[in-house]
């Protein structure tokens, strides 16, 4: 009970705190220029060309789980299933340069989650819940008339994987996680590590109502500037153009947000392992700024069948940023297991 009622007050704390650092920072920002609106959208009405580039694939809609996904296509449907979960705050997009890899030797599908892109938007945090999200994946699957599927996930979709991997092992044949962890790992590492704790503070602040959309938001999305876009690497304006055009739209940045407010709680999970033979890779990026290389110590404690990866010199988008080494990385453990 002491244990849970100091993560408690500290969760209540960091929250608090947190919000007022993005208040002020808010605050701040109007006061430079107050005939300047920072939140003034600017929307567009076509999407950019990269959107619709037919190279990506075929842009397609299911019904799973009682809300409607999109997802793009791409590749032989007679071919093996690989399936991309994207991470926050994106969309399939995140996917392009493995789409691009990986379409000549799989059937690749790119799933915009619910409440994300072109999918449908649940209202209310309780249509985000964690086992919600495994049985959109899971009713998915059914849909695709697939029995066994490949999933490569990054961030948030790396949750969920690990989640769907735990209930449903018979029908992976493998799982790349990139730049994520599994929920037991997270929140093992979140409580026990001061360094974890403050790479996650958007976590603890996105447990507010209207501040993180609020802050997110200010000077047209500059938030997508700022982390995405790195001298040397991939991405590029035009990319940021395309995330900028999907979370400018009304309402399009509470869902995501609810996907933190519906499973961030003070629990302590403890460690199951899980002796499946499912073949699992982890690769995290040695620049990221939101996880430590800690959260893999506990994760070899709950998977007995599963490789580890530093991927150098990049950051938390990594398979945006640097897509070849990525490609070459998941290529790798594809044939080393024969998938």
């Amino acid at each position: 009970m002491y244990e849970y009622l100091k993560r408690f007050v500290l969760t209540n704390l960091l929250t608090l705190y947190y919000t007022g650092v993005a208040l002020f920072y808010c605050a701040i920002t109007y006061l430079k220029n107050p005939f300047s609106n920072p939140w003034a959208v600017k929307l567009k009405l076509e999407p950019p060309p990269q959107l619709t580039d037919p190279k990506y694939g075929v842009h397609k809609y299911i019904k799973v789980n009682n809300t409607k996904l999109h997802y793009v296509e791409s590749g032989d449907s007679s071919k093996p299933l690989m399936v991309f979960l994207h991470g926050f705050p994106e969309f399939w997009y995140s996917w392009r340069y493995q789409i691009l890899e990986f379409q000549k030797d799989y059937w690749c599908v790119a799933v915009d989650m619910r409440g994300y892109g072109d999918s449908e938007r649940p209202e209310g945090v309780e249509h985000y819940k964690m086992e919600l999200l495994v049985e959109d994946v899971r009713d998915l699957i059914r849909q695709l008339g697939r029995e066994k599927f490949m999933l490569v996930a990054h961030d948030w979709g790396g949750l969920i994987s690990c989640e769907y991997r735990n209930k449903y092992p018979e029908t992976l044949s493998g799982l790349v996680l990139l730049a994520s962890a599994s929920r037991t790992a997270w929140f093992q590492e979140v409580w026990t590590s001061s360094h974890q704790r403050q790479q996650s503070w958007y976590v603890f602040l996105y447990r507010m109502p209207k501040v993180p959309e609020l802050l997110f938001s200010i000077n047209d999305l500059q938030v997508y500037d700022q982390v995405m876009v790195f001298p040397g690497k991939a991405t590029n304006k035009e990319d940021i153009e395309c995330y900028k055009y999907w979370f400018r739209k009304p309402f399009a940045l509470t869902p995501p947000i609810n996907y933190y407010r519906a499973n961030f709680g003070v629990d302590w999970p403890e460690i199951v392992e899980h002796k499946e033979n499912v073949p699992m890779l982890v690769g995290l990026a040695e620049k990221d700024n939101y996880l430590t290389p800690g959260l893999l110590d506990t994760m070899k404690k709950e998977y007995s069948c599963i490789e580890t990866a530093i991927v150098k010199d990049t950051a938390h988008f990594l398979q945006q940023e640097d897509p070849d080494k990525v490609n070459n990385l998941i290529r790798e453990f594809l044939s080393k297991h024969n998938i």
